[in-house]
């Protein structure tokens, strides 16, 4: 097989893998409701699900660089499922949410950069930065058919028979990925290690490197923090304005806010190999913080149409430096450690993930949830993470970061 079948069947694989990603923020309002969940306790739910990956990154992502990465993918991918079947059988509260969304985290840690190990195994030079790019991009096409099926399904059938379903998507991946590459030598990056050895002191002492996760860390702490409460922000701003136009159903706009990663992601990456990848990260990431607080206190003092333009454009500042992030620190890093270089990067990035969404609702909840003042408020604190990221690529890493191509 070559590349392009190779990296549209990986692609696909992440997107079914994903198929319950966005449930409980695609249901945010009406699951807040019933059990009664504060604002804190909300954004506790969605972090919960990346404080899964966080914790479980750096054992399963390093495992790559001693075995084959299907024997991590595959379990991950089984577990993602049983984390949904959980979830749609047994949550019944804060608690219990916590727990499932903490199990299909842990899932996710074990297939998403494992899953990009099987493309970068068997891919070099331009190839694989494009296809490095269409990966992560990837990423927004499963978080949007997760809203959109999550929605459409709860609205027919429930959120119980939504979650259930879901799980359906996992098991299919890990059938079609193990069927494809089961016997399919690699392309050997890493020298073999001794097991017990995590090589995670050489990768923090990477200057360059770990600017770069830094940088991802604070790119996921707003992305994260907009995926996860743009449906109830829509739905805020759909109260204070009961009469307009084009109120689009939230989890629909919040489907096509994440689908809006793939050409942001894609059409950046080829623009920072022109320009230069910091000089691109950088100038993105100071322009969406920037735009960060003028959505937020936008809700209910503009019309919908006018408001979901306005989450879009955000939505695509977001997003398009997110290709250029990963493919600069894959290039960036030692290739004997690619596994170890991953898992740092993983586990800082989305520690940001983490962060994102609950410190979203504790300023939200501080200034008040029914209050436009709180939503800007939480809007502008997602502005100010992501400049911790140009900070980290202009004061940490000196040597200059990526040239552009020529």
């Amino acid at each position: 097989m070559n590349a392009k079948p190779l990296v549209a069947l990986v692609c696909a694989a992440e997107v079914a893998g994903m198929a319950a990603y966005a449930g409980f923020v695609a249901q945010l309002p009406s699951l807040s409701a019933a059990w009664d969940l504060t604002a804190s306790q909300a954004g506790w739910v969605s972090g919960a699900f990346y404080a899964g990956y966080g914790l479980a990154v750096p054992v399963l992502v390093t495992r790559t660089d001693r075995t084959d990465p299907l024997r991590v993918y595959l379990p991950s991918m089984l577990a993602t499922a049983i984390g949904a079947l959980g979830f749609a059988l047994l949550v019944h509260g804060f608690w219990s949410a916590l727990l499932f969304q903490v199990i299909m985290g842990a899932g996710l840690a074990g297939t998403y950069m494992p899953g990009l190990r099987l493309l970068t195994d068997r891919l070099e030079g331009a190839a694989q930065s494009r296809a490095v790019a269409l990966y992560t991009s990837s990423y927004a096409i499963g978080t949007g058919f997760s809203f959109a099926m999550i929605g459409l399904l709860s609205t027919w059938l429930g959120w119980r028979w939504a979650f259930g379903l879901a799980a359906i998507g996992p098991v299919t991946a890990a059938v079609t990925v193990a069927m494809v590459f089961r016997g399919r030598a690699r392309r050997r990056t890493a020298a073999p290690q001794d097991p017990g050895r995590q090589p995670f002191g050489a990768v923090l002492r990477d200057r360059a490197v770990m600017a770069r996760a830094v940088a991802y860390g604070a790119h996921n702490f707003e992305l994260f923090g907009l995926w996860s409460w743009a449906v109830a922000f829509l739905t805020f701003a759909y109260a204070r304005r009961p009469g307009d136009p084009l109120q689009i159903e939230p989890t629909l706009v919040a489907a096509v806010l994440t689908l809006l990663l793939l050409p942001a992601s894609v059409g950046g990456n080829e623009l920072a190999l022109r320009i230069g990848r910091r000089r691109w990260i950088v100038s993105v990431m100071i322009g969406s913080a920037a735009l960060a607080p003028v959505v937020g206190f936008a809700a209910g003092e503009v019309v919908s149409a006018a408001l979901i333009g306005l989450c879009l454009v955000y939505g695509v500042a977001v997003a398009a430096e997110s290709g250029a992030l990963t493919s600069s620190v894959v290039a960036t890093g030692d290739t004997r450690q690619r596994g170890a270089i991953m898992a740092v990067y993983s586990m800082v990035g989305f520690a940001g993930a983490f962060a994102g969404p609950l410190a979203f609702g504790w300023v939200l909840g501080g200034v008040g949830a029914g209050t436009g003042a709180g939503w800007g408020a939480a809007f502008a604190a997602m502005g100010l993470g992501a400049l911790v990221g140009p900070a980290a690529l202009l004061l940490v890493d000196r040597r200059g970061g990526d040239r552009p191509r020529s």
